[in-house]
């Protein structure tokens, strides 16, 4: 026999061993950072219930991480904030099925779950949080009963509160986030805040957002008609129709966080008059509360709550045409600025610039801006807006 060949034979299959050996070390590393979970999601809609499994995915395949991070002072925020974020963080999905009920939709779910992408995450929404200050927020929530056991003059109640108002309110609380309290406000205002929430008047919600020191206003509407006597089971229940919208604004700007609404569920109550409308409302608008505490969630900490841009600089005093390109190019320059949109020529001119910077870091950029021939004088600064004057 040739030793040779032998030799050659020997090396072959040596190296093929090493190969199938760091074949599987590399499986085995990847395995034990990505966790196959399968869960189920419910919401409003087919959407809203994958992103209600994609929370429960990183929950469930994220344990450790998230229990190693339990001690940390905003805990609770930061989790929230990471789940807002499952659309991003599970990046393989797959629904395996899918059914509706009463307005209900279920869908189960197999999810790849990185713990790795998990841990990188939350370093940086810890990092961020001490960058944003957070917004005091104005919910106004009107609630109203159209009971048909009553006489047609009665047969519209209407609530001093809302349930589904107050477990936002609650949720926002214990996140640590400022409220405007409804008890603080004039009476007036109050009964301003609630027509506008009805006529769905943005103007006058976000005038007393303003007056009151909100930098967020959210405000719903929920209503349920009935009830419809059925019999389910040997048991009387009491079927209503109920119908929630919820939507959050940015106060500065005007424009949208979210919107979310369901319309037409039907929810039973064994209890008949207002009390078991509102028990019915509770039961289908809960998730859709949740939801929208997550949208405002993901929205605030992704800078994109303001709108389309980042930042609003409105700069006054400007010269004439050049002297406005100029400023768009200065900005265009700042470390940290994606893209600047400039809306008017002269006098008071508007740049939207969109950046991962908040509102205060592009302002000390701002006060150490080189420009030719004349200078920026920054005289005030929110959460989303930097006002200036050319001088």
């Amino acid at each position: 026999m040739n030793p040779t060949r032998n030799h050659r034979t020997t090396l072959l299959m040596a190296i093929l061993a090493l190969a199938v050996c760091l074949t599987h070390t590399g499986s085995a590393a990847a395995d034990d950072d990505v966790v196959v979970v399968k869960v189920q999601g419910q919401g409003i809609s087919k959407d809203a219930a994958i992103k209600d499994g994609l929370r429960k995915a990183i929950e469930q395949g994220g344990q450790a991480e998230i229990m190693s991070k339990s001690q940390s002072k905003d805990f609770a925020l930061e989790y929230d904030i990471i789940l807002s974020r499952a659309s991003g963080l599970v990046k393989d999905f797959k629904v395996v099925g899918e059914r509706s009920t009463q307005g209900i939709t279920t869908v189960d779910l197999e999810a790849k779950v990185s713990k790795k992408l998990i841990d990188a995450t939350w370093g940086e929404v810890a990092i961020l949080l001490k960058q944003l200050g957070r917004p005091k927020i104005m919910v106004v929530f009107t609630e109203s009963i159209h009971d048909l056991d009553r006489a047609e003059a009665n047969r519209e109640v209407v609530q001093k509160d809302s349930i589904l108002g107050t477990q936002i309110e609650r949720k926002l609380l214990n996140l640590g986030f400022k409220l405007v309290n409804p008890g603080q406000m004039s009476e007036i205002d109050r009964r301003k805040a609630e027509v506008a929430a009805v006529d769905n008047d943005v103007d006058a919600l976000k005038s007393l957002a303003m007056n009151y020191g909100a930098q967020v206003y959210l405000k719903g509407v929920s209503r349920a008609s009935g009830p419809e006597k059925i019999t389910a089971a040997g048991i009387n229940l009491n079927m209503w129709e109920t119908d929630v919208t919820i939507q959050g604004f940015w106060t500065e700007t005007g424009d949208s966080i979210f919107s979310n609404s369901m319309t037409g569920v039907r929810d039973g109550s064994r209890v008949a008059g207002p009390v078991g409308g509102r028990q019915a409302l509770e039961k289908s608008g809960a998730k859709l509360a949740d939801a929208s505490v997550y949208d405002l969630l993901e929205a605030w900490t992704r800078g994109t709550a303001g709108g389309v841009g980042d930042v609003i600089v409105e700069v006054g005093n400007v010269a004439d045409v050049k002297q406005s390109i100029l400023i768009k190019r200065a900005l265009e320059e700042i470390a940290g600025v994606e893209e600047v949109v400039k809306d008017g020529a002269k006098g008071l001119v508007k740049y939207t610039v969109q950046t991962n910077m908040n509102a205060e870091a592009l302002t000390e950029h701002l006060i150490d801006l080189k420009l030719d021939g004349f200078e920026l004088d920054v005289t005030d600064q929110k959460m989303k807006t930097i006002t200036c004057k050319v001088k």
